[in-house]
């Protein structure tokens, strides 16, 4: 007997041996299902801090994009989101979209202050040669190094862009 035709006997036999034995797959014995869809910053945008939580350095923060935003339907982006080993949650593997967005995410630079300011600005003639403005800015996923600086004592996080 060739080895091939040994190999193609194993495949066939193996899976009744398997099912006949019952034993089980290795991964037959998960805790939990994770029914939400994992956080990714490409759902959040930048939006102006708080009077209370604006610094010198930190004027922006990330956030949930609103529920009209076309984001929400490219990247099926909803209230809650799965983390998994995720440093900065530790006790969590559901967590809100504003909290993943503010603590994992980072404002992109550039662009205009506000809204307000960008559709202003499209309403001037320079916008039919410049191509405009955006409304809201991206948000990217935070350097590794600020990670670190993301992370709490209680599992909850920290504000990273204050630590820098």
């Amino acid at each position: 007997m060739s080895w091939c035709t040994v190999l193609a006997l194993a495949c066939v036999a193996l899976p009744q041996f398997v099912l006949v034995e019952g034993a089980r797959g290795i991964f037959s014995s998960y805790t939990s299902v994770l029914d939400e869809k994992e956080c990714t910053c490409n759902c959040c945008i930048r939006e102006l801090r708080r009077p209370s939580e604006v610094t010198e350095q930190a004027k922006y923060k990330c956030a949930l994009a609103p529920p009209n935003d076309s984001r929400i339907a490219a990247h099926g982006c909803t209230e809650t989101c799965t983390v998994v080993n995720d440093p900065v949650f530790t006790q969590a593997s559901t967590i809100e979209m504003n909290r993943f967005c503010f603590h994992h995410c980072r404002p992109t630079l550039g662009g205009m202050q506000t809204p307000f300011k960008a559709a202003v600005a499209n309403q001037n003639r320079d916008a039919l040669v410049t191509g405009g403005s955006l409304l809201d800015a991206e948000c990217v996923s935070i350097r590794p190094e600020q990670l670190s600086q993301a992370i709490s004592a209680d599992g909850n996080g920290k504000d990273a862009q204050l630590q820098a």
